[in-house]
Parts: structure tokens; C-alpha cells; sequence
């Protein structure tokens, strides 16, 4: 059965949105109601990794540097560059796996374009984006591989089924686990005997997935009583472990070993990690909302700072549950403080210095409250300008997918027929000159709709004789779009490039042209840019 079938993508695509609202559910359900709490030596140990994590940073950075610094060949220094940034941080990783294919398609070694492949898929799969993952895995033949790659490439994809199967529920849910358990059982049959971190690590994972929750624990120990583990392989084991024993109802050793997992991925410096949020939502439960807001606000940059979208869905979702815990707890202290203040009114007059500093404190505090206000109003600007964005993404790619399934049609029934002459004229509908226009279109219209007033707002910006005009019919020109991508967080001119189909030097002129037009400093214009609102 092949996973890329349109059918089971865009299943996968209905059921994620309602997984993520089930999950969320399941948290907010979870209030902090337990009296069980995390052994303090576990807390005193996250803590302490915390602090140091400039310090893990420092070592990954000269790790990364000692390799740039290496005498080895160009592919083998691309190669040992992705697996450092893999799961750390996945734009980067992304250019050196880009890199490593391009080399090894100049030498044309199938090993090595397989081998790169096979590290595209799994970063894919790292950041969220599985369709395309999948659509790797199946491109690929693996028919002369090395025992080695065969068997990273059967765990890779034995994983992209088993996450698979994670967002979607009933029959295509089994249909994934049984396809993943192909995959690990062809990955073990791979695997070299020496080899014993990968074949425990891989061989207890397949027991986990199939509910076989006591032997993956073993098989995970065994795993971590080799001397050849990594801190990134040992954060895995232990995550697994944490997920097992949640399954059989242990909940001490659960939180024990999510707390190992998230303090070897601290040491590791891994970026794409689940357990730091899941130890912020167990400190939620158990009431430590001090404990619960620093690790999922340190979950949260992870996130953010490898990319990984699933992560970053899935953090955003737990962050406000946890801040508005806090707002109300400080509510409620605020209510005591004005019940307070009518006490003490009565005082005598020495008293009155107690109720200046407790009416400094409260001015303190509505401060705060309006900080994290604006700060939530942002969130929900940026969520509903996310929304927007990807529903406008989705439509032009269904559009465009229908154009060229109408044009292959056009031209097999011209081919068919032999009418030679007319394949030459390529249908309206198919010119990408149209296409493009038509997605400037959408991208316009449904960029004004979140801005209705940028124009106007933006202009403000520039000088009165220097004021962008629009021809009839246009809802923006090429110079109000680059700003309305940069307005949206596009900063880059690769990306806005590529969006926008002009050179990176034609972005680059644009934006100094228009600068140009203000007199404002450049740190004050973009500024006041990113602060145009709807």
C-alpha cells in the first residue's frame, strides 16, 4: 500500500486540525488538580541544565566549527554538517542536505544521492511536513543500497507511518501502524549486529507501537547501557521510555524520564524535541505554574528556533492555557489587595505609607496585565494573518493542481488526435505568466483583507511627493507587495524573491528605492511598518 495517494494525504490534512483540537482538550480537561508532584532532585536537575544551556550551545557551536575547519572531502563535510543541524535547526540543515545532493549528483554516485535523499525525507519529517516526506520515500529506489542505507532508510519511513498514524484515528490509523511495522521489521533485518544502539533503539520503538509497552523499556535499556550512545539517542530513549510508562499508568517514573529526555536534549542542543513541553503541561497538572511557564516558554523557542511546524501548533496551543492560569491567580490576588486597602483605610495615619507602596504595586500590576494583553492580541493577530495565509496556499495549490490536470488532459487528447500544431499554443488557463498573476491576485486580495488600510498607512511612511500610486484595477503594485511579505514576516530576499519570481538584486533595488522615499531611519521605518495594523 503506498502512503502517497492523494486520498491518505488529504485525510491527514482533514483529521490534523481536529487532532490538535482533541489534544487541546484533553489539556485544558487536565486541570492542576493532582496532589502528585516531580521528585525535586528531577526539577533541581532540569534546572540546572537550563542555566547551562548557553554553555551546550557554546559546544555545539564549536563542533560545527571543528568540522568547517576539517581536512575531508566536500561531501563528507556536508554530510556531518546536516547530521549536526538536523535537529537543530532545520533551514540550515536544509541547505547542507541541499548541498550534499548536489555534490554527490556531480559525482554520480547513486549511493550518495540516495544517502541525501534519505536525510531530505527525514527533515522533512523533522519539521512537520509529511506529505512531502512521503513523497521522497517514494521516489526512491532502493534497490542496490548498502545494507546501512537500506536499514536508515527503513527507520526513517517506519517513523514518518508511525507520526502518520498519530494524527489520524479508525482504519487508516491501523493501516499506517501495520505499514510502520513493515518498515521497522525490514530496518531490523538491516541493521548490522555491531550496530546495537540503532537495532535496540529501533527494535524497542516496534514494540512500543505495538502496545508492547514492558518490552520496549528493556529494549530501550539495552540501548542505553551501550557505550557508543549519543546524547541525542539517549534523549530519544528516554522520551520512549517517559510515553511507555505513561501507557501502563507508572506517572512517577513517566515524569522521571521526560525530565532525562529534556535535560539530554538541552545537553545534545536538539531543537525538534517534544519532551520539555510535555514536563511544562506535567508541572501544569500538578500545579507548579512557575515551573510549567519556564518550560514551555523554553519549548516555545525550541520550536521556534529549529522550525518545526507540528511543534510550534502544538506548543502554541498549551502556552495560553498556562498564561491564563497566571493571569487569574493574579487576579485573584489583585481582589485581596483591594479588600485589603478597604481594611487598612480605617488605619491611622502611619498606614498610609503601606497603602502608597501596595497602590505602586497595583499600578505595577495593571501594567502588567496590559502587557499581556497586547502580547495576546498579537498572538491573535499572528494566528488569524497564519490562517489566511495557509487557506490562500491551499487554494492556489488546489488551483493550480486542477489547471495542469486539465492541461496534461489537453495535451494527450492533442497527441492522441496528432494534432501537432496545436501543442504548441499553450491554453490561457496554463501559462504560468497567468498563473503567476492570478496568485498575485489571491495573495493581494487576501493580504487587504488583513490590512484594509496598508496603503494608506504605508504611505504614511514616505515622503508626501514620494506617495505610492496605483493604476486602475490594481490592488497592489510589485513595491507595495515586497513590503506587505515583510509586513507578514518574510524577511528574507530569497524567499521574497522566489515568491515574487524577481532576482534577488531586484528585490534589493525595490527596497532601497522605497526606503529611499522616507525619512525616516531604516530601523524606524521597518519598525513602524511591523506596526501597521488591520
Amino acid at each position: 500500500m503506498e502512503i502517497g495517494k492523494n486520498r491518505y494525504v488529504r485525510r491527514i490534512i482533514m483529521t490534523a486540525g481536529s487532532s490538535w483540537r482533541n489534544g487541546l482538550m484533553m489539556v485544558l480537561v487536565c486541570l492542576p488538580l493532582s496532589v502528585q508532584a516531580v521528585s525535586v532532585q528531577d526539577l533541581e536537575l532540569l534546572d540546572r541544565a537550563l542555566q547551562m544551556r548557553n554553555e551546550y550551545e557554546a559546544q555545539k557551536r564549536e563542533s560545527i566549527r571543528s568540522i568547517m575547519d576539517a581536512d575531508m572531502a566536500t561531501y563528507d563535510r556536508y554530510l556531518a554538517l546536516t547530521e549536526e543541524y538536523q535537529s537543530y535547526s532545520y533551514d540550515t540543515a536544509t541547505l547542507y542536505v541541499e548541498k550534499m545532493a548536489d555534490e554527490a549528483t556531480t559525482q554520480e554516485d547513486e549511493q550518495k544521492i540516495t544517502a541525501a535523499n534519505i536525510k531530505r525525507a527525514f527533515l522533512f519529517l523533522s519539521s512537520g511536513l509529511f506529505k512531502e516526506s512521503a513523497d521522497v520515500f517514494e521516489d526512491m529506489d532502493i534497490s542496490g543500497l548498502t545494507p546501512d542505507l537500506r536499514a536508515e532508510y527503513h527507520i526513517h519511513y517506519a517513523r514518518l507511518l508511525y507520526d502518520m498514524a498519530d494524527y489520524v484515528h479508525g482504519q487508516i490509523s491501523a493501516e499506517y501502524l501495520t505499514m510502520g511495522h513493515c518498515q521497522s521489521e525490514q530496518a531490523l533485518s538491516y541493521i548490522p549486529h555491531n550496530d546495537t544502539v540503532r537495532y535496540w533503539s529501533t527494535a524497542a520503538l516496534y514494540a512500543s507501537k505495538q502496545d508492547d509497552y514492558r518490552l520496549a523499556v528493556e529494549r530501550f535499556e539495552r540501548a542505553l547501557e551501550c557505550s557508543t550512545i549519543t546524547e541525542h539517542e539517549r534523549a530519544i530513549a528516554y522520551s520512549s521510555m517517559g510515553f511507555a510508562y505513561d501507557c501502563e499508568g507508572k506517572q512517577d517514573l513517566a515524569d522521571h524520564y521526560w525530565i532525562l529526555a529534556a535535560v539530554a536534549d538541552l545537553k545534545s542542543c536538539t531543537k525538534e524535541t517534544m519532551a520539555m513541553s510535555i514536563v511544562a503541561q506535567r508541572m501544569y497538572q500538578y500545579g507548579d505554574i512557575e515551573h510549567a511557564t519556564r518550560y514551555i516558554q523554553q519549548a516555545l523557542a525550541d520550536a521556534q528556533f529549529y522550525n518545526a511546524r507540528h511543534r510550534q501548533l502544538h506548543v502554541s496551543k498549551i502556552l495560553p492555557i498556562i498564561e491564563q492560569h497566571q493571569l487569574l491567580t493574579q487576579q485573584k490576588q489583585n481582589r485581596r489587595i483591594r479588600v485589603l486597602n478597604v481594611c487598612l483605610y480605617a488605619m491611622i495615619a502611619a498606614m498610609l505609607v503601606m497603602l502608597f507602596f501596595l497602590y505602586n504595586r497595583i499600578k505595577r500590576t495593571i501594567a502588567a496585565e496590559r502587557r499581556m494583553e497586547e502580547m495576546n492580541r498579537r498572538l491573535r493577530e499572528a494566528n488569524y494573518i497564519k490562517e489566511e495565509c495557509i487557506a490562500t496556499f491551499l487554494y492556489n495549490e488546489s488551483s493550480v493542481y486542477s489547471k495542469l490536470e486539465r492541461y496534461q488532459r489537453y495535451v494527450k487528447k492533442r497527441a492522441q488526435e496528432k494534432r501537432w500544431e496545436e501543442l504548441l499554443q499553450i491554453p490561457s488557463y496554463a501559462d504560468v505568466r497567468t498563473l503567476r498573476n492570478d496568485f498575485y491576485k489571491r495573495f493581494d486580495s487576501m493580504f487587504l483583507h488583513i490590512f484594509p488600510n496598508f496603503i494608506a498607512q504605508f504611505n504614511a511612511l514616505l515622503d508626501d511627493d514620494k506617495q505610492i500610486r496605483l493604476r486602475v484595477g490594481e490592488l497592489l503594485n510589485t513595491e507595495l507587495r515586497i513590503f506587505a511579505l515583510i509586513r507578514l514576516g518574510i524577511n528574507d530576499n530569497q524567499q521574497i524573491a522566489t515568491l515574487l519570481d524577481y532576482s534577488i538584486n531586484t528585490i534589493y533595488t525595490y527596497k532601497t528605492k522605497v526606503k529611499s522615499y522616507s525619512q525616516l531611519s531604516s530601523e524606524e521605518f521597518y519598525q513602524r511598518l511591523m506596526q501597521i495594523a488591520g
